[in-house]
């Protein structure tokens, strides 16, 4: 287990049909996939878009809300390693974590008690399939989703922090329930204390 101070924080505000619909705050897990948080929380920040201005998720929505506890940002399709898919391999090979039942599968980065943390919802970039490598990411509510879909919902990502509090839970239900897309607004890196 890491440490307080090798965690960072992450956020992005939200709006939905530009009403303010709230907060995301990540703890991010840099111990277990440090260039995967890296990215992450550089496109929050926007710390290099003079360089590419798409290197950031600000302006960015995320998709029409499915009703499969999933909440999915393609980004822009950028990653802040230059060209090509990134994924992080050491990483995968260090924190592959299998998920129980007949669907299987594998995960990896942060541990996800599956099957007990019912108040899981995990923060998930792809390592395969559409939009991996780049700035593609999903926030998953893991501990809500019925049995049979727990076991299918992390396979093929790297999980790499988790949504802790109360506002960023509300803000899922708000995305949830909405008719219109949600929006980052506003987006970067918090003081990790």
């Amino acid at each position: 287990m890491a440490c307080a101070s090798d965690r960072r924080r992450a956020f992005m505000d939200v709006e939905i049909e530009g009403t303010p619909a709230g907060r995301l705050t990540f703890n991010l897990r840099p111990d277990l996939c440090p260039k995967t948080v890296d990215n992450f929380v550089a496109l929050c920040a926007g710390t290099n878009v003079g360089i590419d201005p798409k290197l950031t998720y600000k302006g960015c929505t995320f998709e029409a809300y499915s009703g499969k506890y999933t909440y999915t940002c393609k980004g822009n399709g950028k990653h802040i390693y230059g060209r090509g898919k990134f994924v992080e391999r050491d990483a995968m090979s260090a924190t592959r974590n299998g998920t129980p039942g007949a669907g299987g599968g594998t995960y990896y980065g942060e541990c996800v008690d599956l099957m007990k943390d019912e108040n899981s919802v995990v923060l998930a970039v792809p390592i395969a399939g559409p939009g991996f490598g780049s700035s593609r990411f999903a926030v998953v509510r893991v501990g809500e989703s019925p049995g049979s879909l727990k076991q299918r919902l992390l396979a093929n990502t790297m999980v790499i922090g988790r949504c802790v509090d109360e506002v960023s839970w509300e803000t899922l239900r708000l995305m949830t329930v909405a008719d219109g897309r949600a929006k980052i607004v506003d987006c970067g890196e918090l003081d990790s204390s």
